[in-house]
This record gives C-alpha cells, sequence and structure tokens, in this order.
C-alpha cells in the first residue's frame, strides 16, 4: 500500500505543473496524501509512506496554485498583442473574393474538361447550382 501512495504521489506531482493536468493532479494528490496518511497511523512511521505523505500534499498544493492562478486566464482578454489576428468580416470577403479571381480560369478550365469527358455533371445539384464551387454568379 504504502508503494501505491508513492506512485499517486509521483502521478500527482507529475500533473500538478500544467493548467489542463493540474485538474488530475489535485485529487491523485488528496488521494496518495490520504493514504499515506492512513497508513502512517496504522504502522507508524515508514520512509515510503511518509515520502508519498509529503509529495501528494506539495502536489495538491503545485496544483491548486497552478488552477488558481490560471483559473481567468480562459474567460478574460489577455495583454499583449495576439499571436493570430483574426480578419474582420470585410477583410475576409475581400480576401475570399480575390482567392476566386486567382481561381476563376483553372475552374473554368476544369469544368470544361469535365463536360468534353461526358460527366453528368449535376448529380443531385440544381441547375443554378456552379459546378465549379464558385460563387453563384448572376445570369441575365
Amino acid at each position: 500500500m504504502g508503494r501505491m501512495a508513492f506512485a499517486f504521489a509521483l502521478a500527482a506531482l507529475a500533473a500538478s505543473w500544467n493548467p489542463i493536468a493540474a485538474v488530475i493532479g489535485l485529487p491523485l494528490g488528496i488521494a496518495s496524501a490520504a493514504l499515506a496518511a492512513r497508513l502512517l497511523r496504522r504502522a507508524g512511521w515508514r520512509a515510503i509512506p511518509a515520502a508519498a505523505l509529503g509529495m501528494g500534499v506539495f502536489a495538491v498544493l503545485a496544483s491548486a496554485l497552478v488552477l488558481i492562478s490560471t483559473a481567468g486566464a480562459v474567460s478574460r482578454e489577455l495583454a499583449g498583442e495576439p499571436v493570430v489576428k483574426g480578419r474582420t468580416p470585410e477583410e475576409l470577403e475581400r480576401f475570399l473574393s480575390q482567392a476566386a479571381e486567382r481561381t476563376r480560369a483553372r475552374r473554368e478550365q476544369a469544368a470544361k474538361e469535365l463536360g468534353r469527358l461526358g460527366s453528368s455533371g449535376s448529380r443531385g445539384r440544381s441547375a443554378e447550382e456552379p459546378r465549379d464551387g464558385g460563387p453563384r454568379e448572376e445570369r441575365h
């Protein structure tokens, strides 16, 4: 039982440094500390349960500190410049329109080749939907 408490304490210590893993490290640390304390009360002072108790308590404190210090990091705005800047809807529309223009000739050429090869074309599409996957164009 002492070795099991020690193994739990090692696992709790390994999980206590990371905000995602600290959620696992906290209950593991509590379990190892409780198991080690029970063993120490029942069998007297032993090296392995005493080490497990110390490591379990340390893992609980470390996990709690990590969780407390990062608790608001997900829901609040962080300081500094973002690593990846998001596009506004206008920028996104402009980017997609430019991409459609750059690929229009190739898409039209591919559609012609498919038509030439005798492709059935519609395959579940309505007649108004473009065959090349591009934006619908107004036909007059």
